[in-house]
């Protein structure tokens, strides 16, 4: 009867070297911050983003503040294209499977059920972090912190291979600062003044 120890170098064996690579070095960053509060902090980090929920709260509130109402739907726009282009394209033409499809974990979270690539939070995070670094620098600063700490709290629970972070970190400042710059030229803004603003 095979060991457990067997049946994971089994399954290692039959993935690439590149996707062993990613899954030996995220068992060493997690083993390297593993700490009970480093649990409770990744699950509440990556949770806040789930469906994008301190983003879009983000927005809202930059709706109201005046002069941001325009930014808080550049904001809303940029955030509903991350998931368009993230969720509901890339994932699907990718397929790619999550790390505990190829070795098996204790996940700390409900598992995903969707493909890996590219990170949805990791994605909507920078974007939404761009977006608010080039409206206001200061609040960007700490938007792109948050936001950092949501992409290692994909690594760090083991849902997302370094790839699907990183790609997903450049993919969103490029996306982020698109539309920000859309948005500068006018173009949306009958948004607003749609809504009496």
């Amino acid at each position: 009867m095979n060991s457990e120890f067997d049946v994971e170098k089994i399954a290692m064996k039959n993935i690439s070297k590149a996707c062993a690579w990613e899954i030996r070095h995220l068992d060493l960053l997690h083993d390297k911050l593993y700490s009970s509060f480093m649990d409770k902090l990744m699950v509440f980090v990556t949770k806040t983003a789930d469906m994008g929920t301190v983003w879009i709260v983000a927005a809202l509130i930059m709706m109201l503040v005046e002069p941001g109402f325009k930014e808080g739907y550049t904001l809303l726009i940029a955030l509903l294209l991350a998931i368009m282009i993230g969720n509901v394209i890339i994932k699907n033409i990718v397929r790619r499977n999550r790390p505990f499809f190829h070795k098996e974990y204790k996940l700390l979270i409900k598992q995903p059920r969707d493909y890996s690539f590219p990170s949805g939070h990791t994605l909507s995070s920078f974007t939404a972090a761009t977006v608010i670094f080039l409206t206001n620098p200061w609040c960007g600063i700490i938007a792109f912190i948050y936001a950092s700490l949501i992409a290692l709290s994909r690594l760090y629970l083991r849902v997302h291979f370094f790839t699907d972070v990183g790609v997903s970190l450049v993919l969103g400042i490029v996306l982020g600062t698109v539309v920000h710059y859309v948005f500068k030229t006018g173009i949306m803004d009958f948004l607003p003044m749609a809504l009496g603003k």
